[in-house]
């Protein structure tokens, strides 16, 4: 993953993500896609196109890694393919071990400014 795809992520995690709710139902893969590929792109908004066009990538990257934690479970369907459903519990867990532990989120919470230059940064 890229530096920019990482902050990005962490953006999200470090805000809108905790509070995140949604209707407990499964979920394609694809559907999730471009849930959060939206949640991304309106969390990153402030940034600047630069920043948004890269919300596809990020949202991938996010779901991705939050069905590997097990905050959205998955299921095979009996026709094939597979399903996810999100684990609220299990979520906002994998959030706050993040928000913890992110290298990215310690640095903002540590300066205030951090998000605005590290983006400009990024996109140079």
């Amino acid at each position: 993953m890229s530096a920019l795809i990482d902050h990005m992520i962490a953006y999200y995690v470090a805000g809108p993500a905790a509070e995140l709710s949604v209707a407990p139902r499964f979920y394609p893969y694809g559907e999730l896609q471009l849930i959060f590929e939206d949640k991304v792109s309106v969390a990153v908004r402030k940034f600047g196109p630069k920043v948004r066009k890269h919300s596809k990538e990020a949202g991938k990257a996010f779901i991705d890694r939050m069905i590997e934690t097990g905050a959205w479970s998955t299921n095979q369907g009996e026709y094939g393919g597979s399903m996810h459903q999100f684990q609220a519990d299990r979520f906002r867990e994998v959030i706050r071990t993040e928000q913890d532990a992110n290298p990215i989120i310690q640095n903002a919470k540590a300066d205030p400014d951090y998000w605005d230059k590290a983006f400009g940064d990024l996109m140079g």
